[in-house]
């Protein structure tokens, strides 16, 4: 089935449009996505979540929600999955955010679809604009998505949170070795190197 058929596509806001200028114009702050918060294999990385003063308190539809899928409209064309403790970030218009409708579709699994190689080859075939090329909103939703048992796209998407998990482990151990190969260079260094 194609992915209009089965979902609602919603653009993100356009940032400049609601920017407050200035203290008199605030209105509302609110955590903005920004391209480094969705990392390339699909994952949200939370953890750098920028702040975007608003002169307009803004409509929920420009913010996450649970069980919504985002995709980014430009080159890498991630796709992720947003949970309960990432909904309620603003959206900016270079994500389109996809809400499934369609009870035969899990959203982990069109979101897992959508970070293939064989989807993002077509978005890269179908891109276009000239300084930032994007893929348009009509590519998306004549996309189609194969359709799977519901078993089927539970495995799927079953091995891709482990994946993403393990990913999440390895970094975070190669961040704990970064810190202990420091604390070990300053120490030689104050013990031995202060001699001279």
């Amino acid at each position: 089935m194609k992915l209009g058929e089965i979902s609602h596509i919603e653009s993100g806001l356009i940032l400049s449009r609601k920017r407050a200028r200035n203290e008199l114009e605030l209105i509302e702050e609110y955590k903005v996505l920004s391209l480094n918060n969705i990392e390339v294999q699909g994952d949200f990385n939370e953890a750098n979540l920028e702040r975007f003063l608003s002169n307009d308190c803004l409509d929920d539809r420009y913010f996450t929600r649970s069980g919504d899928i985002l995709l980014r409209l430009n080159e890498p064309f991630t796709s992720v999955y947003i949970n309960e403790y990432q909904a309620g970030v603003l959206i900016p218009s270079y994500f389109v955010s996809i809400d499934i409708m369609h009870k035969e579709f899990l959203p982990e699994y069109v979101s897992w679809y959508l970070n293939t190689n064989e989807v993002k080859r077509k978005f890269i075939r179908a891109q276009s604009g000239t300084q930032t090329p994007n893929v348009n909103q009509k590519i998306i939703r004549d996309l189609t998505i194969p359709k799977l048992s519901l078993e089927e796209q539970r495995n799927i998407t079953g091995l891709h949170k482990l994946y993403l998990k393990e990913r999440r482990l390895l970094k975070q151990l190669i961040e704990e070795k970064d810190k202990y190969y420091q604390g070990i260079s300053e120490k030689i260094i104050k013990e031995k190197m202060g001699e001279f």
